[in-house]
């Protein structure tokens, strides 16, 4: 059964994307979208929530059917300072340049808005350092 939903599609399509070896030998913790018990550090965490549609945009004008898609990107360290975060989430914005391949939409661009450190966070109980990226994906049922 077919969804116009893209939440699940756009998940799978990041997840692809960003557990790949670049990413992951600088964070051997893993890349997840639920912290899993006993993670280990550093780790990527990533989120996706549909916000809005834009009607009136893609290549069917009318059907208002181009989800706005926020993906957020977080890398959680251990120690002082952010030079191991930002490494990682250097390696996670190279592998988000391009629009992931999303199964059942076409994806048309990816826009990275900002990236943001946050200090002595925690996480599972443990004290970190978190280093968070926002992108907006566009992608077009099929």
């Amino acid at each position: 059964m077919s969804s116009a939903l893209s939440l699940s599609p756009v998940s799978v399509a990041v997840y692809t994307a960003l557990n790949v070896s670049a990413v992951t030998s600088l964070a051997p913790g893993g890349v997840f979208d639920d912290v899993p018990e006993g993670v280990t550090f550093p780790c990527v965490l990533f989120s996706v929530t549909e916000t809005r549609q834009l009607g009136g945009f893609g290549t069917k004008p009318g059907v208002g059917n181009l989800p706005e898609v926020r993906v957020r990107v977080y890398v959680y360290t251990q120690g002082i300072g952010f030079k191991t975060a930002q490494a990682v989430m250097d390696q996670a914005l190279l592998a988000l340049a391009d629009p992931p391949a999303v199964t059942g939409f076409g994806s048309w661009a990816i826009f990275h808005d900002s990236t943001t450190p946050l200090t002595d966070q925690i996480l599972a109980g443990q004290k970190v350092q978190e280093l968070v990226s926002d992108f907006r994906l566009y992608v077009e049922k099929i």
